[in-house]
């Protein structure tokens, strides 16, 4: 059963590591794994020494221009496939604070889609949640973490100027609320969780709007209503020591595809501190699978983003956005 989980593991870091010698391959492995001991219930069986990935893996880092503002984005993938993953979490290292973050399903046979994609109430993770729908489509999630350092300033300080805002929608078939960042905070970021059962309420959106976070979701094919949580994650425009906190927020447009997918860069400068997508449906709709933060040649930010139609065809366009942040 070990095997097939190694494998995994060096698949995934060859995919973001495609030159890595064997020897690399396997000191990553080695390097991210993290003792569990697990105890056999049956009489006289010893405890097991078991070996998994741990949560902080950590994919790439960058630094705004000031040189203050250090962003590191972290993955992990979960060991076993499931038709319906549940706040699967992404946790960041005990000098961060989480700012963002992201996860995917995917998009074949059928599709394993988004039903949340936000932060835990400390800012220690990022949760993700996915499911399929009528048709079975189990997966391994994948999630990211964003995790936030500022030069000076230790993580419990770090955590005192950032706040998370929240709004709850109706019980409908196709939630939309937009939750708001405070005044004397910049928008960093947001995510959205859908509080749904059944068949499924799906995500069709969690984006910015101005200075706050708008999400969107629907049932698909099947009644399904369900309420949504907007979370807009905000940080003090100014911090002592510091200086002027600003943002960057650059979006972008796919063409319209039955599976449309977008890639938006982040503006030079600034450190990546969140991902959102906005599919710009009609008819039966298009769901979200993928809101991923990424590092592109040359050490360049982005956020990758997809949905698909689901069983009916019904195109659309996604709309992709990156925001970051700066110290002036």
């Amino acid at each position: 059963m070990a095997s097939p989980h190694v494998a995994g593991a060096a698949a995934l870091y060859l995919a973001d590591n495609p030159t890595a010698t064997p020897a690399q391959v396997t000191a990553s492995i080695i390097g991210n794994a993290t003792p569990n001991v697990v105890s056999d219930p049956r009489p006289g069986s010893p405890n097991l020494l078991l070996y998994t990935l741990g949560n902080d893996n950590k994919i790439f880092e960058q630094t705004d221009i000031s040189g203050k503002i250090t962003i590191a984005v972290f993955e992990r993938v979960s060991p076993t496939t499931s038709r319906q993953n549940t706040d699967f979490a992404i946790e960041v290292p005990e000098d961060y604070v989480v700012i963002g973050g992201g996860g995917e399903g995917k998009t074949a046979p059928y599709g394993n889609m988004l039903t949340a994609s936000y932060p835990n109430a400390d800012l220690t993770a990022w949760l993700v949640s996915t499911k399929d729908h009528t048709n079975a489509d189990p997966v391994q999630v994948r999630g990211r973490a964003i995790g936030l350092k500022i030069a000076g300033l230790t993580r419990e300080q770090v955590r005192g100027h950032v706040t998370v805002s929240t709004a709850t929608s109706a019980l409908t078939a196709h939630p939309d609320v937009t939750a708001i960042v405070p005044a004397g905070f910049v928008l960093a970021g947001g995510g959205i969780k859908v509080n749904g059962s059944g068949a499924g309420n799906l995500v069709t959106a969690s984006a910015p709007s101005g200075n706050a976070w708008r999400v969107r979701s629907k049932d698909h094919r099947v009644a399904s209503p369900a309420t949504a949580t907007a979370y807009a994650i905000g940080i003090h425009s100014y911090i002592d020591g510091v200086g002027t906190i600003t943002n960057a927020i650059n979006s972008g447009t796919s063409v319209t595809a039955p599976h449309p997918a977008f890639t938006q860069s982040l503006a030079p400068g600034f450190a990546l501190s969140g991902c959102g997508a906005f599919v710009n449906w009609s008819g039966i709709g298009n769901l979200m699978w993928r809101i991923k933060p990424i590092s592109q040649a040359a050490g360049q930010a982005a956020c990758t983003v997809a949905s698909k139609d689901h069983i009916t065809a019904s195109p659309a366009s996604i709309s992709g956005y990156s925001i970051g942040l700066k110290s002036n």
